[in-house]
């Protein structure tokens, strides 16, 4: 089993697509489809389902992907050991991240991440399905590390680090009738319009499970991906929203109003797969992340 054959196999896998692996690792797709093959015939079994639309992991590929990110680490390391340190990291990074998350400084941190290590190629993204896609991605090596929104500590197959914990209230608008109230109960809002995040980002399942528990439902009329575009939605009128302090409400009139009992807090936390150890280019990303991250209790 060849380095090179590996850096395709890795390729392959994260783009599900012989062409794109192909133009990432600088090969021509040929090559790339003839070393897939030898390294499947080597092993004794296909790596990947192919169809004229699709390519998909086996349960061998799912197997080998995390062993195979290992194994080029341990030779990423060993080349590092003997090179001159000018050289600096190289590799891939792939980070996860929020809509509208301004409690890290993302440009900020990624312009300083790129300044130091140029030969890390990195790239960022949003999931459409909020924090679970995230974790979704995460589990599936389709990315190193992730911002995302979790209500406890202890999820399969990932690592978290807390960076900052929230507590959502309610938000009405400043001539809503609660606006001069300073709690109210969950059983008061239950013929309100709600404006939230879809279904699968954190805030939004956090405060569904609050309303299941206390035995109501609730009707979304606005979903809004952007955490921080809800006090407009509020302001105008549209309806109310159980969101944490959000730094968007400078300016909006809006207020906030304490739920009793309390609505579920979560936690804005860094993950990883726990399947492989954090490569030295990732180890260099999340030490720079405390100095870019402004920890106030506003999302």
């Amino acid at each position: 089993m060849e380095q090179r054959q590996l850096e395709f196999f890795i390729a392959v896998a994260e783009e599900l697509n012989f062409t794109r692996a192909a133009r990432r690792t600088h090969a021509v797709q040929s090559t790339v489809s003839a070393s897939i093959r030898a390294l499947e015939r080597d092993l004794g079994t296909p790596l990947f389902d192919r169809s004229t639309s699709h390519v998909t992991l086996t349960a061998a590929g799912r197997a080998l992907l995390p062993e195979a990110k290992t194994a080029l680490e341990s030779l990423d390391a060993a080349r590092a050991a003997v090179e001159s340190a000018g050289l600096g990291l190289r590799g891939n990074l792939r980070v996860g991240t929020l809509a509208g998350l301004a409690v890290v400084d993302l440009p900020s941190l990624v312009g300083g991440f790129r300044k130091r290590h140029p030969g890390v190629r990195l790239h960022m993204t949003i999931a459409a399905e909020g924090s679970s896609g995230l974790l979704d991605k995460l589990r599936s090596h389709r990315l190193d590390v992730a911002f995302v929104g979790v209500d406890t500590l202890t999820v399969d197959g990932v690592d978290l680090t807390p960076i900052a914990t929230f507590q959502p209230r309610l938000l009405v608008a400043e001539d809503h009738p609660l606006a001069g109230e300073k709690t109210t109960d969950p059983g008061a809002l239950a013929d309100e319009p709600f404006i939230d995040l879809p279904a699968g980002y954190c805030n939004r399942v956090r405060t569904d499970h609050d309303f299941r528990r206390a035995g109501l439902t609730r009707t979304v009329v606005v979903e809004a991906t952007d955490l921080t575009t809800i006090p407009r939605y509020v302001e105008a009128g549209l309806g109310v929203a159980v969101v944490p302090p959000l730094r968007a409400e400078a300016g909006a009139r809006v207020v906030g109003v304490e739920l009793d009992p309390p609505a579920t807090p979560w936690t804005l936390a860094l993950a990883r797969p726990s399947a492989i150890p954090p490569s030295r280019a990732l180890q260099a990303f999340l030490a720079l992340v405390p100095a870019h991250t402004d920890a106030t209790g506003e999302y």
